[in-house]
């Protein structure tokens, strides 16, 4: 699974750096400390990027590492036996600590902790949510993805999906999370529901890079919905 990652890293990474590169431009972030910077094997790395006042640089950096790891192909962290994306936590909290002001980076790291099949990291999405807000108190989205973790852990599916569904249409929200969201529908056998949301990722140009995805996914629902109602003949 984690090779098919590679293709979808590379352009939700696109996706994240440039759509939020104006955002980025206009936030002035409170930038951690240098102490707070997390270790590892790209301390140096980190350190002497943000010492050069590079912090924006660093974290996109940090980022494209994040996604390499996601793929399975950055020799630096090797999980062990059992322990699969057992650093995706430590590797979000690096790109957050670098540029606060990251917001896409962080939301994304968030959901695929809390919400992508095979990772089901919630707490360690919390931990990430919890520093976010931290850093920046003014990003309402920390909040809101806090408050679906909860819903989650109660195994309150419903509300869960109706609070995450109501930042669809945001700007700050990753097109992973929206794909996340569709399939969600789909596994509850709410294949209508699931079709309108692959419908909007479709249409919205923000999304592009889950435009060939959703286009399959429409296929596949709309021969879903049509076999249900052949059946009720």
């Amino acid at each position: 699974m984690r090779k098919r990652w590679l293709a979808v890293a590379v352009c939700l990474f696109a996706l994240a750096l440039f759509a939020g590169a104006r955002m980025r431009r206009l936030h002035e972030p409170r930038f951690p400390h240098l102490s707070e910077l997390k270790t590892g094997p790209f301390a140096f790395q980190d350190a002497s990027l943000a010492i050069a006042g590079f912090r924006a640089p660093a974290a996109d950096l940090a980022w494209i590492q994040f996604l390499q790891y996601a793929a399975g192909d950055i020799p630096q962290y090797v999980d062990r036996p059992g322990h699969a994306y057992e650093h995706l936590g430590a590797m979000s909290q690096r790109v957050l600590r670098l540029d606060p002001s990251f917001y896409r980076a962080t939301l994304f790291a968030a959901g695929m902790l809390a919400w992508f099949h095979g990772v089901d990291q919630p707490d360690e999405a919390a931990d990430l949510l919890n520093e976010g807000m931290r850093l920046s108190p003014e990003q309402p989205m920390y909040s809101l993805y806090l408050a679906a973790l909860a819903y989650k852990k109660k195994g309150d599916t419903q509300r869960m999906i109706d609070l995450l569904e109501s930042s669809f249409d945001l700007p700050q929200t990753p097109s992973t999370m929206k794909a996340i969201l569709a399939n969600l529908r789909q596994s509850r056998g709410e294949y209508r529901q699931a079709l309108g949301l692959w419908e909007r990722i479709l249409n919205s140009e923000r999304d592009r890079a889950e435009h060939g995805r959703a286009k399959d996914k429409i296929t596949e629902l709309k021969t879903l919905i049509a076999a249900g109602a052949a059946k009720k003949r």
